[in-house]
């Protein structure tokens, strides 16, 4: 007869089994620390981000020389404007700005007195060789030479005046002469009358005659000096009108040389300005990297001030990564920690893992445009042995990176009780 079969030993060793298999988890549990880690989503980024390139002023587009997808260096002209309204300007302000360096040198000479035009030295953008130059110049040396004219006819109808006056002073200078001559034999031809009177030779009214007529040849001799003294007043009046003349002429030419180099300043400025305009007319790359995004699609579209024309990427700056940490983790994320990197994009097999240290946290939070949803921005610098070991990658501004970013050590039974503890601390209370 076999021996019955008893359930006994194996129930004792499926017993002991357990109790080592929990009492293994529990001391692993207790014992064994596990690094903790907050998963944030995060996107490649160049240091500067995108460059985004503008015009201050607006145009016409001429030639679109590049479009997405183009590598460019720093400087390259990306987009060329078109200039026939600004040059057409250009040619009317230099015109005005050479018409009054001619006005000015026909103003100076007339200012200096001088009998000739002189120029000075000629502003760059004036061409003397240009006919409508000559023709100002030719113009303004008539007038100035119409102006000495009349400057001169009208000194010589005043010089006249003064021959005129001085002639007529010499004609009252001789009749003085004539008239104290007079005077003279009338003074002598009384004395021998009042003689004759006195002896009763000659009657008292021939004396009374020889007297007024004295005093008539004294009354007109006064007259005619005062005559005389009012032509040489007349003289001084002449000669004042001669300088009140060449006074006028000069006073003339400096005012109108002050409104000339007024507007001349205002021009200059509105030529240096329109050449700053003209020298924006090409676009260029303000850094070096690819193209994207472009605005601007057509030859003779026109473009406002400051509106975006396209983007750059840049490609020779470092890569950081940012990462949108959700609100409730962001006590947990500070400066300095080391960070875990997965490139999405790649093949997680055949592509390594990369680290990194988080170099700047946020100061508060920001909502995302497309979800609505608030985060905090952590900036993660990728460390140079990262780096070297990606370096067979293309690695691309936007590209999505998975950052596990380390937190303190904690147990697994922490894991498994924190739930817990949260619950009752929340539980069996009022509303």
């Amino acid at each position: 007869m076999s021996k019955r079969w008893s359930a006994k030993w194996p129930l004792i060793t499926g017993a002991v089994s357990v109790v080592i298999l929990l009492g293994g988890m529990g001391y692993w549990s207790v014992n064994t620390e596990i690094a903790g880690a907050v998963i944030a989503n995060g996107r490649l980024q160049v240091e500067n981000d995108s460059q985004v390139v503008q015009h201050p002023d607006g145009g016409v587009v001429q030639d679109i020389l590049v479009r997405d997808g183009d590598r460019v260096a720093a400087g390259d002209t990306l987009i060329r404007l078109d200039d026939v309204f600004l040059r057409t300007e250009l040619v009317v302000i230099e015109g005005q700005l050479a018409e009054i360096y001619v006005r000015k040198a026909r103003l100076q000479s007339e200012r200096d007195g001088a009998t000739d035009l002189s120029y000075g030295p000629a502003p760059e953008f004036v061409l003397i060789s240009r006919q409508e130059v000559e023709d100002q110049k030719a113009g303004q040396l008539d007038l100035f030479r119409a102006r000495i004219e009349s400057n001169d006819r009208n000194r010589l109808q005043i010089r006249r005046q003064q021959r005129q006056v001085e002639d007529k002073i010499d004609s009252l200078q001789a009749q003085v002469t004539a008239v104290e001559t007079q005077a003279g034999l009338i003074g002598r031809e009384i004395k021998d009358v009042e003689t004759l009177v006195e002896k009763g030779l000659v009657q008292v009214p021939r004396l009374l005659e020889l007297q007024r007529s004295a005093a008539e040849l004294e009354g007109r001799s006064g007259s005619l000096r005062g005559q005389i003294a009012e032509s040489r007043t007349r003289i001084s009046t002449l000669e004042l009108e001669l300088l009140r003349l060449d006074d006028e002429r000069r006073e003339g030419a400096i005012t109108q040389l002050r409104d000339l180099e007024v507007n001349e300043r205002e021009l200059t400025e509105r030529r240096i300005a329109l050449l700053e305009r003209m020298g924006r007319l090409s676009i260029v790359a303000p850094v070096s990297g690819v193209v994207f995004g472009s605005q601007v699609f057509a030859e003779r579209a026109v473009i406002r001030a400051a509106d975006p024309l396209l983007y750059l990427v840049p490609s020779d700056q470092p890569l950081h990564i940012s990462a949108k940490i959700e609100p409730t983790d962001i006590d947990q994320i500070f400066p300095g920690q080391e960070v875990a990197l997965i490139f999405s994009s790649f093949s997680r097999r055949t592509t390594p893992e990369g680290s990194g240290v988080i170099s700047v946290v946020s100061a508060d939070a920001t909502t995302d445009e497309t979800t609505g949803m608030p985060f905090y921005e952590a900036v993660v610098s990728i460390d140079d042995a990262s780096m070297e070991a990606l370096s067979g990658l293309d690695l691309i501004p936007g590209m999505p990176v998975e950052t596990y970013i380390k937190t303190d050590l904690r147990t697994p039974m922490s894991y498994m009780v924190q739930p817990l503890a949260i619950y009752f601390k929340r539980a069996f209370r009022e509303e």
